[in-house]
């Protein structure tokens, strides 16, 4: 893809997340969490999520409203013979409304992710894919080298619980790569990680603090209906990064702490 097309389906992906009304789904979807339960394959959203967000050229990208009711209307048989499973007895409308919540936080989620890539495909130089199979083997993104190395990479929301941070360490992964890359990326907006950092009372707390508001300030930008996405040049510095670590033989994990570190090392 041109860097000139890359940049076009960029700029219009960015208008779709625009146009999320993320206040009302909050509301009326987050509280919900009636389905919970481990969703068989042929109910996993992600293919029809990456069929519908994650694509070649510019076009119009379907409101949620739009993709659930085509998701749940294309999806009857299994729905069927999971109700009659978890939900026997319950209305159409219980689950349904329990389906449309579960499938809102995958898919903001992936949507963040979504966004480093597509950044990616229009500011760097080294060639990304992404499918539904390597999301579902943890993979949000591979990117090859020019000497056939791989690297994996996975998009990471900040959380301070260590068990959270633990369990998305590539804990799916499948696929053989070279080296994986954890990026990683925060809701909070930079002052409310100036208050965390001045109520900080442990240095690794402060320290810790002042590295995700680095990110947040610097590497990160909130549309006006408050959704996250990245700065161009912060998948360029994770780019720089993995060319220098792949030029070293670097193997292994490149955790989201030392990606906060190394941005804070380039000076910004």
């Amino acid at each position: 893809m041109r860097k000139v097309d890359a940049r076009d389906l960029l700029e219009q992906f960015e208008e779709f997340l625009a146009t999320i009304p993320l206040e009302r789904y909050r509301n009326e979807l987050m509280p919900v969490k009636t389905v919970e339960q481990d969703l068989p394959k042929d109910l996993n959203p992600l293919p029809d999520i990456y069929a519908n967000y994650w694509l070649p050229k510019p076009v119009k990208f379907p409101d949620y409203e739009k993709f659930f009711h085509a998701w749940w209307t294309e999806h009857l048989k299994p729905l069927d013979a999971f109700i009659r499973k978890y939900f026997w007895g319950c209305s159409y409308e219980f689950v349904y409304l329990g389906f449309k919540a579960r499938i809102y936080r995958t898919l903001i989620s992936v949507l963040t992710q979504f966004h480093f890539a597509y950044s990616w495909l229009a500011y760097c130089s080294l060639p990304l894919e992404a499918s539904a199979d390597l999301d579902m083997q943890g993979i949000d993104a591979l990117v090859t080298m020019e000497d056939g190395a791989r690297v994996a990479i996975q998009i990471i929301k900040e959380t301070y619980r260590p068990e959270a941070r633990e369990s998305g360490k590539f804990a799916r992964r499948k696929i053989q790569a070279n080296l994986f890359v954890e990026v990683p990326y925060t809701i909070a907006q930079p002052d409310e990680w100036k208050r965390r950092e001045e109520r900080a009372r442990k240095e690794e707390t402060k320290k810790q603090a002042q590295l995700f508001g680095l990110l947040a300030e610097k590497f990160q930008r909130w549309l006006p209906n408050g959704f996250v996405i990245f700065q161009p040049d912060y998948p360029q510095t994770v780019e720089q990064l993995i060319k220098e670590a792949i030029k070293r033989s670097r193997q292994g994990t490149i955790g989201w702490h030392e990606i906060l570190e190394w941005l804070k090392s380039k000076g910004h």
